[in-house]
């Protein structure tokens, strides 16, 4: 006679806890460079990290803030509490597809674009066959070519330009758990921020 096994299936909720607290932990470990900063997350601020692209597709990232560099960019960041590669690669090119559309938006809206800056952090790598091609214009022209809704359907042709400028703004990183350690603590970095050239008020 066999028996079968129970395991324990996560939850709903238990999945949004794990994703809760890696976007935590990311905040953290990214502000710490203090080179940005991200008030926003997907869990207390859902309008707030919601962007639109051609064909007024919607898509809620985990992250948003801004560069405390340069022009004060916007950054978006999409976070992976993986512990194995998953489905990663397939939702990154989604990621890729989702950036050119958002950015195609806001030239269609505003005739002009704020440079956001795209990041992909996650916990674990994926797909290391493709890695050196993640950031560069032919992987996100595949990824659009994949996802032709966000560029407002198959028939609209792609803007080379701005393909080559969003694939600029990917960047893609691996964190280790251990890296946290290496870092700023939340008190240190509040300690510095006001000595910081990058913090001073322009208004």
């Amino acid at each position: 006679m066999r028996f079968a096994r129970h395991y324990a299936v996560p939850m709903p909720e238990d999945y949004q806890e794990i994703g809760r607290e890696g976007a935590a932990t990311l905040k953290r470990w990214l502000e710490a460079t203090t080179y940005m900063e991200l008030p926003f997350d997907a869990y207390n601020n859902k309008i707030d990290c919601t962007v639109m692209t051609v064909g007024d597709k919607r898509k809620q990232f985990d992250l948003v803030g801004h560069m405390l560099v340069g022009k004060k960019a916007p950054v978006i960041v999409e976070c992976k509490r993986y512990t194995t590669p998953g489905g990663q690669y397939k939702e990154f090119k989604k990621f890729l597809a989702i950036a050119y559309g958002h950015t195609a938006k806001e030239l269609e809206t505003f005739n002009t674009t704020r440079e956001s800056q795209y990041l992909w952090v996650t916990f674990h790598p994926f797909n290391l066959e493709n890695w050196s091609r993640f950031e560069t214009y032919e992987h996100l022209k595949e990824a659009v070519d994949e996802h032709p809704g966000y560029k407002g359907g198959a028939d609209v042709p792609l803007n080379e330009s701005l393909a080559h400028d969003v694939a600029s703004r990917v960047t893609v990183l691996v964190f280790n758990p251990k890296q946290e350690a290496l870092s700023l603590t939340r008190e240190e970095l509040e300690t510095i921020r006001p000595h910081l050239v990058r913090k001073v008020k322009t208004l």
